[in-house]
């Protein structure tokens, strides 16, 4: 998931100067000017809070109130729906929204020092309950920018659709979603608390109509391999039932 979550912070950054900005909605640029102005206060935080060997703190300011203005999945539902114009400020909130969570599993991580991997493994259990709402919010910000930048994609000429570096950049997105995909089931599977596990069920259920159609056929494959994982490592009615709805749409892509 982390590796998934680093493509994707450099892959937008080509998307944003790739498709030039149009005139969008209010609600979404104000909200996502927000979450990147908190972003940078945010990895303030985290640098200080690494740098003074301490946790992270989400009960109380700045790290509650950081973190709800850059992972806020309520407000994202409200939106309507996605167009092209959208594309800009959904590529920015995305940018910093993954590059957030890369943080928050990287904090106190010294590569030079214990090793790395055993540093991500407790901050994955540490800030789990964290991690899951910043898993679930990039689920569903992930397909907004995809319908808006497949829309935005449609309305070029074809030449301009062709040309080479933009068609790489919307193939890699692509791929940085999946992986994000694959990260969330495997998450499941790894036997999080249960409201994670639901929260996270739930998002993919939500979001199956767009990502599953971007998938391509080995994908699918091993996304049903991990759902079906997931559901035996769950053991709840609740998660299973949305995993069973998520298979079932996956499957009946031909």
């Amino acid at each position: 998931m982390e590796s998934a979550m680093r493509q994707i912070v450099a892959l937008l950054v080509f998307a944003f100067f790739a498709f030039p900005s149009q005139a969008p909605a209010q609600d979404g640029p104000r909200l996502s000017l927000a979450a990147v102005q908190a972003s940078k206060d945010f990895k303030t935080y985290l640098d200080k809070t690494s740098a003074e060997k301490g946790q992270l703190d989400f009960s109380e300011p700045p790290g509650s109130t950081l973190f709800a203005a850059i992972f806020n999945s309520k407000a994202v539902e409200a939106l309507p729906a996605p167009t092209s114009s959208d594309l800009p400020w959904l590529s920015e909130w995305l940018g910093v929204a993954a590059s957030s969570y890369v943080g928050i599993i990287n904090t106190g991580a010294d590569p030079k020092g214990e090793p790395l991997q055993k540093a991500v493994q407790e901050n994955v259990a540490r800030y789990e309950d964290k991690l899951s709402v910043a898993m679930d919010f990039l689920l569903r910000l992930m397909p907004r920018m995809a319908i808006a930048a497949d829309a935005f994609m449609q309305a070029l000429p074809e030449n301009e659709r062709n040309i080479p570096a933009r068609q790489q950049g919307m193939a890699q997105v692509r791929s940085g979603y999946m992986q994000t995909v694959s990260g969330a089931l495997t998450f499941i599977g790894g036997g999080p608390k249960l409201d994670n596990a639901r929260l996270l069920a739930t998002a993919l259920r939500d979001t199956v109509d767009v990502w599953s159609t971007r998938a391509n056929a080995e994908e699918r494959t091993q996304f049903l391999s991990l759902l079906a994982q997931a559901r035996t490592r769950a053991k709840d009615p609740t998660v299973d039932d949305q995993l069973i709805a998520v298979s079932t749409a996956v499957a009946a892509i031909k």
